[in-house]
């Protein structure tokens, strides 16, 4: 399942050296904090730890930072900065352990690029729980590139509708406002959100090893304002009963790739939906689906698509949906 295959801690974390603290500024006891490479810092982030405050460093694992939002203020553009999401119990099933029932609740807009931020829930299955903070909501928008995002669960017990990530080109690339080589990895998006993971013009996406359950209206959504997220990856995922599943039109040189997806196979375009594009493969998913189901129209493909053997409940399709 998704958050248990975060790999944390990380892989060569390395210790600096300390040196004495700052006055009047919590946490700064380690200069620069634990490191991932030559530069990058990690940034713990713990809405639920005593005393959490925006106003520390938050390099230090026991002077963390309130906010997503204020972590992010402190990466920096490709130094391998990462900000690491403590867990929460507010899950609607979940032991409501009185000291942790505080859950990420923000709309953040990262606007640099080359970061991780990552949910630090290794006993989850679903990952850091994570909500937006009004009705049609967006949890994270991307306006960088190359960021890195896993451990996390986006869903939205207070309110309706709602995205879990945007990805996005603005049109200002000279100001890295674009939200290409995005990774979107061992997540969970639930239900009460209308879209899982939204694109726009963000090319290069990988998507693998989420799961996407009872999305309202697409788990995986193009919404073409500027164009289409042309070039990614997705595969590995699991869709249960979304109303769309992988609503892609319009996309171009895609791999959609042993996804696993169940729903109403009678509806139009709600299982794969690649009309309008060209040049995708789309290979060796499992739908719950008959043949005639999926020719009939759940799946939808651009005349140019490879569609190679896709598996339905009664066999193998060997044509273009």
């Amino acid at each position: 399942m998704p958050s248990a295959d975060v790999r944390w801690p990380t892989p060569l974390t390395r210790q600096n050296p300390w040196y004495p603290g700052q006055m009047g500024v919590p946490g700064t006891n380690t200069e620069t904090g634990l490191r991932l490479n030559t530069l990058g810092t990690i940034f713990y982030v713990d809405p639920n730890y005593p005393g959490a405050s925006d106003a520390r460093d938050g390099t230090n694992p026991t002077d963390p930072l309130l906010t997503v939002a204020t972590a992010l203020t402190k990466c920096q553009a490709y130094a391998g900065d990462v900000v690491a999401v403590m867990a929460n119990s507010n899950w609607q099933y979940a032991t409501q352990t009185a000291a942790r029932i505080t859950d990420i609740s923000e709309e953040v807009i990262v606007t640099v690029p080359g970061v991780r931020i990552v949910g630090v829930s290794p006993s989850s299955a679903l990952g850091v729980y994570w909500q937006p903070i009004q009705n049609d909501g967006i949890c994270i928008t991307v306006d960088a590139s190359d960021v890195t995002i896993e451990g996390f669960c986006f869903w939205n017990e207070d309110f309706t509708g709602g995205t879990g990530i945007l990805t996005e080109w603005t049109g200002m690339a000279a100001n890295n406002v674009q939200g290409e080589n995005t990774v979107i990895r061992n997540n969970a998006f639930y239900s009460d959100l209308d879209y899982g993971i939204a694109f726009d013009y963000s090319w290069f996406c990988y998507v693998y090893d989420n799961y996407f359950g009872s999305i309202g209206i697409a788990a995986l959504h193009n919404t073409a304002t500027t164009g289409d997220p042309d070039y990614s990856q997705i595969y590995n995922n699991y869709f249960s009963d979304c109303a769309l599943a992988i609503s892609l039109p319009g996309v171009d040189n895609c791999m959609i790739h042993q996804n696993y997806i169940t729903g109403d196979p009678t509806v139009a375009d709600s299982y794969i939906n690649t009309n309008g594009g060209s040049g995708n493969v789309v290979s060796q998913n499992s739908l719950v689906s008959t043949l005639a189901q999926y020719v009939g129209g759940n799946c939808n493909s651009a005349a140019t698509d490879g569609w190679v053997q896709n598996f339905c409940i009664d066999g193998p399709s060997v044509a273009l949906p």
